[in-house]
Parts: structure tokens; sequence; C-alpha cells
């Protein structure tokens, strides 16, 4: 499903929608062509064998929404936890010397923004290689700070706390390249094609093709497959991990 990964929702909504309409009309019209030829073991529907497989795509459709809600979940508590990192650093740097305390300062405000900047940037690449080049600059910085003053635990605990905001960093472009294996999206579609298949056969063997009802279970599945895709994607959609904890800690800073 890689191909589809920069195509918007609302299309890949209503492809979704076609090929499930299109399993339907092939069960529809399969039982029809077996009729002609004179197959009279299909007469009655195979109303258990339905229910059985709906019920398994259920379970499906279930487990994949649990996987992609997960992987938004994780994305979602990086933010917070890189957010607390960065001010404990901001924190622990106010009690340094007032040169190291106003170079350490002024580069975590730039770093902040940075991050901000990637959060919300569409491909971070760019902004990826700002954040290197900051967290070299504020190893550098605090390198300094454990050189000129005079007891090494401040410093040190400067480090410690930067070192978890690197560490938050590296985890959330791991998050972010993240997502639902292409197998496990690929097998999905089908068994809800195959389903919708076996539906449409149903139909047409108890000869009530009820149009508007299966149009509506149609529209819900398939709301349902781009929720899941949508929960997905980190860098587009509806569904965003909100970047308010790192807004809150840059108004933070003074």
């Amino acid at each position: 499903m890689s191909q589809f990964g920069s195509m918007p929702l609302p299309i890949i909504g209503i492809l979704i929608l076609l090929f499930l309409f299109l399993g339907v009309e092939l069960g529809y019209r399969g039982h029809g062509w077996l009729k002609r030829r004179g197959d009279k073991a299909q007469e009655d529907g195979p109303d258990h064998l339905l229910t059985a497989v709906l019920g398994l795509l259920a379970l499906l459709l279930g487990f994949t929404f649990s996987l992609s809600l997960n992987r938004y979940e994780a994305r979602r508590a990086l933010v917070v936890q890189e957010a607390n990192a960065i001010g404990t650093t901001w924190l622990r740097v106010q009690l340094l010397n007032d040169a190291d305390r106003a170079a350490i300062s002024q580069l975590l405000r730039d770093y902040t923004k940075a991050r901000i900047a990637w959060s919300d940037a569409d491909d971070g690449d760019d902004h990826l290689e700002r954040t290197n080049l900051l967290q070299r600059q504020l190893w550098a910085a605090a390198g300094n700070a454990i050189r000129s003053e005079s007891t090494i635990q401040l410093p040190l605990s400067v480090t410690d706390s930067m070192t978890q905001s690197f560490d938050a960093a590296s985890a959330r472009v791991a998050a972010r390249s993240a997502h639902i294996p292409d197998r496990v999206l690929s097998i999905l579609l089908i068994y809800a094609f195959l389903s919708m298949t076996m539906l449409g056969y149903n139909l047409a063997t108890n000869g009530r093709p009820h149009r508007v009802a299966t149009t509506l279970l149609l529209i819900l599945m398939t709301l349902a497959l781009v929720v899941i895709l949508d929960l997905d994607r980190s860098r587009s959609g509806a569904i965003m991990v909100s970047q308010q904890p790192l807004e809150d800690l840059r108004s933070s800073f003074q």
C-alpha cells in the first residue's frame, strides 16, 4: 500500500469504495452465471458462512485499527516526552553561570523552534539537518559549561537531560517512519473484497439485492479503512499528533 502514501485520503476512500462495490457486483453476477450453467446446488444462500466471514472481517478491522491507534499514541507520547526533556534541560541551564546560561538558553530556544518546524513539515529532512546541527552546538556548549564550572555535578545534570531530549528526537524520527506493514493492509483489502463477493453471491441467491443497505455497509467499511490509514499517517491527514506541548514550552521560554 506504499503506492498510496502520497495520495489524498478522499481519493483513496473513493477507490476502496469502488473496489468493494466491484466485489459485490462480481458475486451477484457470478451467481447468475452459475445458475445459467445449470448448477442446481446453489439455491440456498450460505447465510452461516457469510456471518462467519463478516465476523472475521470485523475482527481483522479491529486488529488493524488497534495497531494504527497504538502507533498514533506512541507518537503522541513521544512529543510529551521530548517537551519534558527539553523543559528539564532549560530549568537546569538556568542554574549555570551567566555566560553558559545565556549561550545554551538561546540554543535551546532555536532547538525547540526547529523541533516544532520538523513536526509540522510534510518533508522534515531539511529541518532534521537543522536539528542535528543544533544538537552538536548544544553538546559543545554543554562541554564548555563542564570545563568552566567549579563543580561538575550541575553541568553533568544538564548533559543528562539534554541526552534524553536527543534520544526522544531520534525516537520520534523512528516512530514517524513506522507504519502498518503493507502486507497487512493488502491482505485486509483482499479479504474485504472476497467478503463483499460472498455478500453479493448471497444476495443473488436470496433474490433480494438490498441496494441501499449494501451501499451503507460498504460506506461504513470504507470509512473504517480510511480512519485506519489516516491514523497510520504521521505527516498528513486529518488526524494529526498535536504539537501543543512543544508550543507551550516555547512560549514559556523567557
